[in-house]
């Protein structure tokens, strides 16, 4: 008898750990893009891109930002990945988005079309997101042509 409840436990803190932590990747389809980094689902969902921050609505390179992700993702079906973090301040879910194989996070940063951002405790890709706009900067891509 011990070692079935120990069994059930044992199955359960798996089950949780799983749910955090394999299952980490949903199907979304876009419906709407809101600017460089944020986006709605078919489904309502508001969506925030992890890592990146791209230019607010009248900045410089925020319309090839927002025109860029509009190419990238709109109507098309996304793979979201959660990170620590689930939502920001405003409701929006923080995620890792993919399109296929392409990084979409990423692809922003190393066109130049959004920065580097670390917000805790966000950090899976930040050395990653460093690299991309480093080189970013130094071939002087949108937000950073001199």
């Amino acid at each position: 008898m011990n070692k079935l409840v120990v069994l059930f436990f044992f199955i359960l803190i798996i089950a949780f750990l799983a749910s955090n932590y394999i299952n980490i990747y949903k199907n979304y389809i876009v419906s709407e893009i809101v600017d460089g980094d944020t986006f709605k689902t078919k489904d309502g969902k508001t969506v925030r891109l992890i890592g990146i921050n791209a230019p607010e609505i009248g900045e410089p390179c925020s319309q090839e930002a927002k025109n860029k992700l509009n190419e990238i993702i709109y109507r098309r079906e996304i793979r979201l990945e959660r990170d620590s973090g689930n939502k920001d301040a405003y409701g929006r879910l923080l995620r890792y988005v993919y399109v296929g194989d392409l990084f979409v996070n990423a692809e922003m940063v190393r066109l130049g079309l959004a920065k580097f951002e670390e917000i805790e405790p966000n950090k899976k890709y930040s050395k990653l997101f460093l690299g991309l706009e480093n080189k970013a900067r130094n071939a002087g891509r949108c937000m950073w042509e001199s």
